[in-house]
């Protein structure tokens, strides 16, 4: 079989990369639950909202996989929210799984110039690159520095938030 559209980036990007990275899916687990069910904790998926205040809504919130450990109906279920409207957000890493996860977890927080805190939704691949977008490269450059490369993938089409691939 063929590999798909990020498998092949991936596989470049790592002979590029000069340190062991992996392949991370970043997902909205509401729309993952559509596709394939709710996902289920493991060594190869953690619920970003573990841990934090909303930990009770953590099923339906952030969901991080590690692609090289998720098993084929997880894959599955994310080639297929990655073809449909929903998307998947995929990012290059050399943090592991646990470390990842708790630095997406600090960047769930936003706060707004008024000083009100919001949910910023970087896991929702219909609405990320329009977040980054609005960064002013200073915000860019904190906010990505621990991955090599996000990119996001609706409708089937990989296109890059950072850097811009």
């Amino acid at each position: 079989m063929a590999p798909t559209a990020i498998q092949a980036f991936f596989d470049t990007r790592q002979q590029q990369i000069s340190t062991t990275v992996r392949l991370y899916a970043l997902v909205d687990g509401l729309l993952y639950a559509d596709q394939a069910g709710v996902p289920r904790r493991s060594q190869a998926s953690v619920a970003l909202f573990d841990q934090t205040p909303d930990a009770s809504l953590a099923d339906a919130g952030p969901w991080l996989f590690d692609y090289e450990l998720a098993d084929g109906a997880t894959r599955a279920g994310l080639a297929s929210l990655a073809a449909g409207a929903g998307g998947v957000s995929w990012l290059i890493s050399a943090y592991g799984i646990d470390a990842l996860a708790d630095e997406l977890r600090r960047r769930l927080d936003a706060r707004l110039p008024d000083g009100r805190t919001a949910l910023l939704r970087f896991y929702d691949a219909r609405i990320m690159p329009d977040i980054a977008a609005m960064m002013e490269f200073s915000q860019r450059m904190q906010f990505f520095v621990v991955v090599f490369d996000w990119l996001v993938e609706r409708d089937g089409r990989l296109t890059g938030v950072h850097p811009h691939a």
